[in-house]
Formats: structure tokens, C-alpha cells, sequence
């Protein structure tokens, strides 16, 4: 019946390269798309944990509710950071505070928030440093320096040595301090550009009058694998901390982590849609090719042939079809990915340089990467549609009567 199924799908040879086409063409866009995809979702998620989280994050219980409180904060920084890198030693710990505050420059006013960072560790960790585009990076214990974005360095006409001066809400009262301006961040996403502000820790202890306090301890890996086993050491390192939490990344960025997992399932649902229409292409061409041979089948049922064979013979037409197909489609999807993941494909023309996703920056140069569990699933489903695409004529040609089948005109 095999050997059957393959003379039968040779016979006519356009039909069927027709189908490996509709085949091999969806499974082709499909795995490339969703490699395009994955790509951008485990960027968003990268840059996510390197510039406002990390892979285990300890923050004020209740933070995240209401980050513009002033007074949650963690007291003991230091003494914070130095347990979590001693549970987990092969990492990078850094603190941070995230604030809201006045910037004030002779020509103008703005809104923006402030993320309080320590340089030396953060170069290591974020991008902030690489989107330097005029002036330089925040040095070590410079607390009189600060880092803006460059549409808020043209909404204050400033430019790199200007003086500029942050009002904010301190520990007991307003704060007010003056900076100079030390470098001018562009990202390409014009709500970053004109929000954005960096200064060190240090300078934002003394802005908040908070001594040694950060909102923020952040634990980044070598290896994001080993997230859940981090979170678990850290978890247990700090057991019996008050006032304070510990949130895996999935936790500490929860905004970009579930636009991910929406996404990712509304484009699996279009992708399954053109998986039917594949299927209903290939319902089509099997269907088409058992109508033609009634008259075959007749005979091979007259001559003896049990119509449980028959229709084997048809589900292994479906079957190698689909084998085929899916490693066709796997071979192209594979080439094409191959070129996305070194390339990838720039939408600045379109978007702009970036785009924002619940205060995460991404670079709209996509780059692919391998998601070859997802691969391996679409493959599978390829050849599952396919022979279930067969099921019916297969059904159909062993429900003929011998007589009349051979009469068939």
C-alpha cells in the first residue's frame, strides 16, 4: 500500500508538487514568522530585566503598587546586596531608584522620571551607556553629573556642561538639587527621549535625603536559565526580611512578560488558521484524485482488495504528503531564519528607531532566534493536518460498491 501511495502521488506529478508547494509555502511562513517573532519577544524581555529589573529583583513589599512613595524604599542597600550575591555568587548585583521630579534649565521645564543608578555595574548590565550619543557615560561617585534624553535636552535647550536643576519630593520636604548635564541619551522612542533621566545612586540618596536607601536590588545572570533556582537561594538568603520582596523577572516585569505571551498566542492563532487552509488544500487535491480513480478502486475491490486497505492506502498518500511537505517546509524555513537571526529586518523607516512597551525601549531592528520547540511542534502539526486532511476521501473511497464504481464514467 505504501509503494501504492507513492506510484498514485506520481501520477500526476503538477497536483501534487501544487501540494507540497501549499504545504512547505505555510510551514516556510510560519516558522519564519514565528522565529521573527520570538526574536523580538526575547529582546523586549532582555532589555526589560537589564534596564528596569533583573532576573531576581528585591524591592519595598507594596512598591510596585505605588512607586511614586518616596518612603518605601530598602534601608539597608548595601547590607541587601551583599546577601543576595552571596546566594548567588556567579551574578551581578546592582542597585537602583526610580523617582519623579521637575527638571528646570533657564529655557524651559519638564516631567521626568529618574532611574538612579550605580555606573560602573550598569555599563555591564543595560544598554543605557551604548545610547550615549553626545557628551560621555556617568563616571564613579559623580553625583553632580546627570544623563538625560535628547528630546528633553531640546524641550530645556541644554546641551552637554549646562546646568539644569531637579525638583522633587524629598524624605520630609521638596528637594532641590543642581546637576550638570554630562551626557544625551537617544533611544529613537520619542516618550523615552523626552522622559528619561540617569543620575548616580549616591546623588539620589542625597536628592531623596535617604541615606544608603534604593528601591531596587537587582540580581542579573550569566545564564537566565537559571532564574528559578536564583530566585529560590535569594528567596531564602533574605528569609524574614520585613518590609521588603523578592520577584522572579516574570514578576518584576510583568507588563512586557504578558505582552509577549498575548502576542504570541494571537499570532499562533493566525498561523493555525492558515494551517486549516493548507489542510482544506489538501482535503481538496485527495479528494479530487479519489474521484478520478472510482472506477481503480472498483476494480481493486472487485479483485479482492478489503476496503480497510484501501483506505490505508489514501492515509498514506495524506501521510507522505505531509512528511514531504513539513520537510520542505522546515529546510526553507530553516534558510530564511538563518538570514533573520544574523540581518533581521529594520523597521526604522516605518516606526522610528525604537518602540515602547510598558517603559521598555526596543530597537526596531529585529533580529530572529531559534525556537525550535515551536519548530518541531508546527512541523508535527503539518503532518497531523494533513493526514487528517485525507480521512474523508479515504472514508469516501472505502464506502464504494465494486459494480458501481467500475460503471463510473
Amino acid at each position: 500500500m505504501l509503494v501504492l501511495a507513492l506510484r498514485n502521488l506520481w501520477r500526476n506529478k503538477l497536483r501534487t508538487a501544487i501540494t507540497l508547494l501549499a504545504i512547505s509555502g505555510g510551514l516556510t511562513m510560519i516558522i519564519m514568522g514565528n522565529n521573527l517573532n520570538h526574536g523580538m519577544y526575547q529582546k523586549m524581555i532582555r532589555t526589560g530585566i537589564a534596564t528596569i529589573a533583573g532576573h531576581v529583583v528585591v524591592q519595598p513589599e507594596g512598591w510596585k503598587d505605588d512607586p511614586d512613595a518616596v518612603e518605601k524604599s530598602i534601608p539597608d542597600a548595601d547590607g541587601v546586596a551583599a546577601k543576595v550575591q552571596a546566594a548567588w555568587p556567579d551574578s551581578t548585583v546592582t542597585q537602583r531608584s526610580f523617582f519623579g521630579g521637575l527638571l528646570t534649565s533657564p529655557n524651559g521645564a519638564a516631567g521626568v522620571g529618574v532611574t538612579a543608578i550605580q555606573p560602573e555595574v550598569e555599563a555591564g548590565i543595560s544598554e543605557w551607556n551604548d545610547k550615549v550619543v553626545e557628551g560621555k557615560w556617568l563616571e564613579p561617585g559623580d553625583d553632580r553629573g546627570i544623563l538625560i534624553g535628547a528630546k528633553l535636552a531640546e524641550t530645556l535647550d541644554v546641551g552637554i556642561g549646562k546646568k539644569v536643576v531637579l525638583m522633587g519630593q524629598g524624605k520630609d520636604d521638596v528637594s532641590s538639587k543642581l546637576f550638570r548635564v554630562r551626557g544625551i541619551i537617544r533611544t529613537g522612542s520619542a516618550q523615552v527621549d523626552g522622559f528619561v533621566t540617569i543620575m548616580s545612586v549616591g546623588a539620589a540618596q542625597v536628592f531623596l535625603e535617604q541615606p544608603g536607601a534604593v528601591s531596587q536590588v537587582a540580581l542579573h545572570l550569566n545564564v537566565s536559565d537559571d532564574s528559578e533556582e536564583a530566585l529560590a537561594a535569594v528567596e531564602s538568603a533574605l528569609a524574614g526580611g520585613a518590609g521588603i520582596e523578592v520577584l522572579g523577572w516574570k514578576q518584576a516585569v510583568a507588563e512586557v512578560y504578558e505582552f509577549t505571551r498575548t502576542d504570541r498566542a494571537t499570532n499562533n492563532k493566525f498561523m493555525f488558521i492558515i494551517g486549516l487552509i493548507v489542510a482544506l488544500g489538501i482535503v481538496n487535491t485527495i479528494l479530487m484524485s479519489v474521484m478520478e480513480r472510482i472506477r481503480e478502486f472498483g476494480v481493486m475491490l472487485a479483485l479482492g482488495t478489503p476496503p480497510i486497505e484501501l483506505r490505508k492506502m489514501i492515509l498514506m498518500e495524506g501521510m507522505l504528503i505531509g512528511l514531504i511537505g513539513a520537510a520542505l517546509g522546515l529546510g526553507f524555513g530553516s534558510l530564511i531564519t538563518s538570514y533573520l537571526v544574523d540581518t533581521g529586518i529594520d523597521y526604522s523607516e516605518m516606526i522610528g528607531e525604537s518602540f515602547d512597551v510598558a517603559g521598555v525601549s526596543v530597537s526596531t531592528l529585529i533580529k530572529a532566534e531559534w525556537d525550535w520547540f515551536s519548530m518541531s511542534i508546527y512541523a508535527a502539526v503539518a503532518i497531523v493536518l494533513s493526514i487528517l486532511a485525507t480521512v474523508y476521501p479515504a472514508w469516501k473511497a472505502g464506502a464504494l460498491r465494486p459494480v458501481e464504481a467500475m460503471r463510473h464514467v
